[in-house]
């Protein structure tokens, strides 16, 4: 079969040899020179593939420049070591270097003629076939899925995944044909490989075959290769597997359990958690489900509070009180007035104690009244930054926010207590002090702090939003001139045709003057477009 094929292949790629590379007889020093790197060393190769791992698109042709490297320069122990590298990559790795494998080919014309000529002897390795597999000529890649279905070597595997999803017919039937052969055959290792590629295809047009037969591994399969894929490093195999053997009653309450506290995919771990509350039920045993408690997920954590308080256990409940997620607390919260309890007197007792949790703070203001901002207040000055965040969000929810005491928070050297001040404080902005305002946009003062200004000076009215905004399209911060250049521009297409009056007196001078000191950055038309909406005369100079 593999010289019927040999002689098949070479009388098609004569007739294209400018895709092929050149003729079998043709001496390899008349070759075309090729664009590859010197030898690569194993160091080059592991940081080119952590690089490609790590969400770096333009580092695949980089790495696939290096591979067509080691295989030309065929050293055993380094084509050795680059396989496994390869068999221990992502499924990113593998769909990004079938792409940069097909560019490198048509810059490596002497490579790509040698491998087809050994390919067409059947004289091709398996590394050289997985980089053949991915050559830009379908009738390379045809014949070397034929060639990799006749090797038993776990690196065909994921390069005939890939082309069981080929655009072309041909290619992809034959590596489909030499897959279903093979998915009996499968050990944990191989089917890790296979299902990442598999699954990561399964939303192209024709990805669906193999990632289909995959599940039905997952569901029907021997339980070694399952437990292999539960503790897959790829995301979307452990969450198939999962999600599969959950539907299909694969899993016990141990293996759920440590799904839903320790795998990385957030939907796994809530599949997990719900399937963990349900299986405890049922067996009446709900106090197994304690450990989700302690989950990283709160989802899980707010599944395990309602789960135990429907059982009479509102002892985690109470705990969860003072939980850092809202969703949490609410649930929490539920669960006591369910069981006859008031929330807020809780919440009060916990506000009394010398330094109560933010969380607390946050429940006191989802629960209680604005009587209630008495004990808040002295936590505008808690020592953690979210600490001072819960206190301002819960004085704004129950209407007790001051605006003279919040003003004089906008200064706090953290962020996020500052944009819940700034939200607290919107509906005063036309009554702050103009100038306490204007002196945050000082140079000087922090981001955060400047933007906390912009944004009170922006809701104070129109004509100051725009003169603070033609101030700051010269600012030497980029953040700064960005928001003021893009507000500008949202202004004078959304807004400006339906602001039905003009600025007056000192105002629209200050705005003409800005317009002049600011008309080389913002441009001749964006100019003349704010003139007219703003009924100044037009400038000389525009």
């Amino acid at each position: 079969m593999t010289s019927s094929l040999g002689r098949k292949l070479l009388r098609r790629l004569r007739r294209q040899a400018e895709v092929a590379g050149v003729l079998e007889h043709m001496p390899e020093s008349h070759l075309p020179e090729d664009r590859l790197p010197i030898r690569p060393t194993a160091q080059q190769l592991r940081e080119a593939t952590a690089a490609v791992e790590s969400r770096h698109v333009r580092d695949a042709d980089e790495l696939a420049g290096l591979l067509l490297a080691v295989d030309r320069d065929g050293d055993p122990e380094l084509l050795a070591g680059t396989g496994q590298l390869l068999m221990q990559a992502s499924p990113r790795v593998w769909l990004l270097l079938d792409d940069a494998i097909r560019r490198a080919c048509w810059h490596a014309p002497s490579w790509s003629a040698v491998a087809v000529q050994r390919l067409s002897h059947g004289e091709s390795s398996a590394f050289g076939l997985t980089l053949t597999a991915s050559h830009p000529d379908g009738h390379v890649r045809e014949a070397s899925v034929a060639h990799l279905a006749e090797l038993h070597d776990d690196l065909a595997m994921p390069a005939l995944t890939l082309r069981a999803s080929d655009w072309v017919s041909q290619v992809r039937d034959r590596a489909r044909s030499a897959l279903e052969h093979r998915l009996g055959e499968l050990s944990g290792t191989t089917l890790v490989a296979t299902a990442g590629v598999a699954l990561a295809l399964r939303d192209r047009r024709v990805g669906r075959w193999l990632a289909d037969r995959i599940d039905s591994v997952f569901r029907e399969g021997p339980p070694e290769l399952l437990t292999a894929a539960l503790a897959a490093p790829d995301w979307r195999t452990r969450r198939s597997a999962h999600l599969t053997a959950l539907a299909a009653g694969r899993l016990d309450l141990a293996q759920m359990l440590h799904g839903a506290r320790h795998d990385g995919d957030l939907l796994t771990r809530i599949r997990c958690a719900e399937a963990a509350v349900r299986t405890a039920t049922a067996a009446g045993s709900v106090h197994l489900v304690r450990p989700l408690l302690s989950s990283s997920t709160a989802m899980v954590r707010a599944e395990a509070v309602h789960t135990l308080a429907r059982e009479g256990d509102i002892a985690p409940a109470v705990a969860s009180l003072a939980e850092r997620n809202p969703v949490v607390r609410a649930v929490a919260q539920a669960a006591l007035r369910r069981a006859g309890s008031d929330p807020v007197e809780h919440y009060r007792r916990l506000l009394t104690t010398p330094l109560p949790q933010p969380g607390a703070i946050a429940g006191l203001g989802e629960t209680g009244t604005a009587d209630d901002a008495r004990l808040i207040a002295p936590w505008l000055e808690h020592p953690q930054p979210r600490g001072r965040a819960e206190a301002v969000r819960a004085l704004r929810r129950l209407g007790a926010a001051d605006p003279d005491t919040l003003a004089a928070m906008l200064t706090d050297p953290s962020g996020s207590v500052t944009r819940q001040v700034v939200i607290a404080l919107r509906p005063w902005a036309s009554r702050l002090d103009l100038q306490r305002l204007r002196d945050l946009l000082d140079e000087s003062n922090p981001q955060h702090i400047r933007m906390a200004g912009y944004r009170l000076l922006y809701e104070r009215d129109t004509w100051t939003r725009l003169l603070i905004d033609l101030e700051l399209v010269a600012d030497p911060s980029p953040a700064m001139r960005s928001r003021a250049g893009n507000d500008i521009t949202v202004w004078l297409t959304r807004e400006a045709a339906t602001t039905y009056s003009v600025p007056h007196g000192r105002t629209a001078d200050a705005l003409a003057e800005r317009l002049s000191v600011a008309q080389d950055l913002l441009g001749p038309d964006r100019v003349r477009l704010l003139r007219f909406h703003l009924g100044l005369k037009p400038s000389s100079d525009t």
